[in-house]
């Protein structure tokens, strides 16, 4: 390995190191849990410590230790014997377990930092097998580096687990390794995936068929038999804790979700000694919002046209769209129109398509892994296979191109990553990113959906006809201010995008608005039809008519837009005094079904 490649990874590793060490996530992120964190924490801590599955007492305790605002969003599942068992797959708790006992949260950290250290390094000595030391650091660094991957560091969830266990398995299944038994440890890591990540079994059967295709019959039922028994032992040593022998594992069955109020927990006053006097209980599992997969395909949901449109914002969707979040993904495919390939190729192509529309067509209200994440998490199971994708034969004379797209896309999150992970919105409201089009399928998922005063926020009344004017109203950035009845004002002179949601499809739209200044020129849209005017002593009218929403099960989803071209605030012009606001317009918008 050359000198300058051997500085650069050492140096990537001491800054892991250094930053894993220095960093103190629990009071970066005031304590408190991001996404899905909660329950792979609790998952981490009860393995570290107790050496178990089994949710007591004493792991809502130690949790608040760490964490003293709780387990938010608590996974727990309740066995036919009344124990409580955490329910999330424990495959990436078990490995960073050992990291938590030796380092505390910090060894968190150094596990996630690791995983991409190790990534790189593998994509690397891929890469050159067949091409320069420079050019293939340069490729694997831009294709992990110039993503979304690196902010990923901050969550304590299985997202990077999964990007990194599937690019292993690749890897030990396509490198040439002198000593032949190495290409055995790739159904291992198979296995951690699909056990991790359920929905990756086909795309992972795909990479399996290239061994038919070299009629490599004995490596395919060796990699078969190994996958089988890895996973069945996994699955088995769940079982082997919960007592329970079925398919529901942690997903199905008596499963429900904490937020604040956990089991085993007593109501305590500010001493923190236990209420006495009143009528107190511990707040029990039956609690919990259940939340169980038992029900999946009863609540299924399928339409072509949402598939379409799917499609599209998987690529550009403004908080999901791979072109933003993993652009050497698109990247990767437009050099593989003009390479050469090899039939193995089409294979892995194939896999990418099946891991792709695997969460598109079983998730189609929520590919991305929902409302906390940046860009689409559950793409990390399916990124590493674009690595792979003609990775012989590639053209990589042009790999800086990624580090540019990220440096326009991705710089705002980049620089202020720990922020972002907590408030994942903001990357899809700033500029360059909110010129994207937002994701209509995805409408109450969304990561401005973060803000409970921007969800859903629900609006009755009677329209001119007398009909009920139900809708729900979700804000897809912050230029707005709290809903008042039915209305709202927007901030300033800035542009609101907001979603509404109706249950039937909407003849007509009649609008109003008003404004504080009496010729204030406006811009109102809904979906293709715009209309630009000027209020008459601070008041308008408009109609739309014949506007077509998208359909999500029994909502059917329409896009605004509001923009003011003059604000004014109430404060300086001493009516009232303390009213602080930046108003623009004040908007009705008034549906006829």
């Amino acid at each position: 390995m050359d000198k300058k490649v051997q500085y650069f990874f050492i140096l990537f590793l001491l800054s892991i190191i250094f930053f894993s060490f220095s960093t103190d996530i629990a009071k970066r992120q005031r304590y408190g849990f991001f996404s899905d964190e909660s329950s792979y924490f609790s998952v981490i801590q009860s393995l570290a410590f107790d050496y178990d599955l089994e949710y007591s007492k004493k792991d809502i305790n130690r949790i608040r230790e760490y964490f003293p605002g709780g387990p938010m969003g608590l996974f727990l599942k309740k066995t036919k014997d009344g124990k409580i068992f955490f329910a999330k797959s424990y495959v990436y708790p078990l490995f960073a377990a050992p990291f938590f006992r030796a380092f505390d949260v910090n060894g968190i950290l150094l596990f996630n930092g690791l995983m991409i250290f190790f990534s790189l390094l593998m994509g690397f000595l891929l890469l050159r097998q067949f091409h320069s030391e420079r050019k293939s650091l340069i490729f694997s660094a831009g294709f992990i580096l110039a993503t979304v991957i690196p902010i990923y560091i901050w969550w304590i969830t299985a997202d990077l687990f999964n990007f990194f266990v599937m690019f292993a398995g690749l890897f030990f299944f396509f490198y040439s390794f002198k000593r032949k038994l190495f290409f055995y440890l790739s159904p291992l890591f198979f296995s951690l995936s699909a056990f991790s990540k359920p929905t990756n079994i086909l795309a992972i059967g795909a990479i399996y068929l290239i061994l038919l295709y070299r009629k490599e019959w004995k490596k395919f039922i060796i990699l078969s038999l190994i996958s089988i028994v890895f996973t069945s032992a996994m699955a088995g040593l769940y079982m082997y804790q919960t007592d329970e022998w079925n398919y529901k594992l942690f997903m199905g069955g008596e499963r429900r979700t904490f937020h604040g109020k956990y089991p085993f927990e007593y109501p305590e006053d500010k001493e923190g000694n236990i209420k006495k006097g009143v009528n107190v209980r511990p707040y029990v599992f039956e609690d919990g919002f259940k939340m169980s997969f038992d029900d999946y395909w009863d609540r299924f949901y399928i339409s072509p046209k949402a598939m379409l449109f799917n499609l599209f914002y998987f690529i550009f969707g403004r908080f999901t769209g791979a072109f933003i979040y993993f652009f050497p993904a698109i990247f990767v495919l437009l050099l593989f129109l003009f390479q050469k390939k090899e039939i193995p190729d089409y294979f892995v192509l194939f896999s990418v398509f099946l891991g792709s529309l695997t969460y598109m067509i079983l998730a189609p209200d929520n590919y991305f892994g929902g409302s906390g994440s940046i860009g689409n998490r559950y793409f990390f199971s399916v990124y590493p296979l674009f690595f792979f994708l003609g990775y012989k034969k590639r053209i990589l004379k042009y790999s800086l191109i990624p580090f540019i797209i990220a440096v326009v896309f991705l710089s705002g999150t980049y620089a202020d990553a720990n922020h972002r992970s907590a408030y994942a919105r903001f990357s899809g409201t700033s500029l360059p990113i909110n010129l994207f089009p937002p994701e209509k399928t995805q409408y109450d998922k969304l990561p401005t959906n973060e803000n409970p005063r921007a969800f859903g926020k629900y609006v009755d009344f009677e329209n001119r006809l007398g009909q009920p004017a139900k809708y729900w109203v979700y804000f897809l950035n912050d230029n707005y201010h709290k809903i008042e009845g039915n209305r709202f004002w927007t901030l300033k002179d800035k542009e609101l995008e907001l979603f509404i949601a109706t249950k039937k499809p909407v003849k007509k739209f009649f609008v109003r608005l008003w404004s504080k200044i009496k010729r204030n020129q406006f811009t109102f849209s809904i979906e293709h039809k715009t209309i630009v005017g000027k209020t008459k002593d601070g008041f308008v009218e408009i109609s739309f008519y014949n506007i077509k929403g998208l359909k999500m099960k029994n909502k059917y989803i329409y896009y605004l837009k509001i923009k003011s071209e003059e604000w004014i605030s109430p404060r300086f012009e001493n009516k009232p005094k303390d009213d602080k606001r930046k108003l623009g317009v004040f908007s009705l918008i008034e549906p006829v079904y």
